[in-house]
């Protein structure tokens, strides 16, 4: 179940923990990592390094996000 209110930001894929799991970077510099959920990790595949991610985190602890969605190249 989604956290209420969560905290949207973007990152950027550094490179894959596990299969589902991802180290991903924010644009402070901070490495978290990042999850995706079963049936996103289904309908999205394996992300590649310097993938842009829409995540989702909780302000109870902002070392782990969900990958919400693929984000819009940079401009």
């Amino acid at each position: 179940m989604p956290a209420p209110n969560p905290i949207r930001t973007i990152g950027t894929i550094l490179a894959p923990a596990s299969p589902r799991t991802y180290r991903t970077v924010l644009a402070n510099g901070k490495e978290i990592l990042a999850h995706l959920s079963p049936r996103r990790a289904a309908a999205l595949g394996p992300l590649e390094p310097q993938s842009r991610v829409n995540l989702e985190m909780t302000s109870y602890d902002f070392s782990i996000g969900r990958i919400a969605s693929i984000a819009p190249p940079d401009l």
